[in-house]
């Protein structure tokens, strides 16, 4: 077994972990037709499929070279610092998004990402995660109706007007 089979046998096991764990969300007067437990179901299914997919993957590839060499450590190096990175963005935005809110947030990751990941600080990286965010906002809370954190920017402005 290589390293892709074993993150998607662990993957699969988290997926029905979190499954189970959805649906045991409680059911009030007030849910919609998709409840409280619709989006993260699909979370779960989703991240079922992406870990079978890396488990055949896995299966179907040849093994790789000896790993021994300078090269190949350092790209399985470089690799996990990118995913901790990834990682430290994402503990970031859940850290941050109660306060900043939701749009602000995600503008913040999108915009976070694409410089971590290499992309330059331009007008168009600003358009793109403020469009990007806008349109995330809009399909959660218009189309899904799924509240999301408003942070501190209501009561700020109602105290701003005073």
């Amino acid at each position: 077994m290589n390293r892709d089979f074993v993150a998607g046998l662990l993957g699969l096991v988290l997926a029905i972990v979190y499954y189970a764990m959805a649906s045991k969300i409680q059911v009030s007067q007030l849910a919609d037709d998709v409840g409280p437990e619709g989006l993260p179901k699909i979370y779960a299914w989703m991240l079922g499929g992406f870990s079978t997919l890396l488990m055949v993957r896995a299966l179907l590839q040849r093994a790789p070279a000896p790993a021994g060499t300078a090269e190949v450590k350092s790209k399985e190096a470089t690799a996990a610092r990118r995913g901790l990175g990834m990682l430290a963005i994402g503990v970031g935005y859940v850290v941050l998004v109660p306060t900043l809110g939701y749009p602000l947030c995600i503008t913040l990751v999108i915009a976070i990402a694409t410089l971590y990941q290499g992309g330059q600080m331009s007008l168009r990286t600003a358009a793109i995660s403020a469009l990007g965010a806008l349109g995330l906002w809009f399909v959660f809370v218009f189309l899904l109706h799924i509240g999301q954190p408003a942070g501190i920017w209501p009561e700020l402005i109602e105290r701003l007007a005073r």
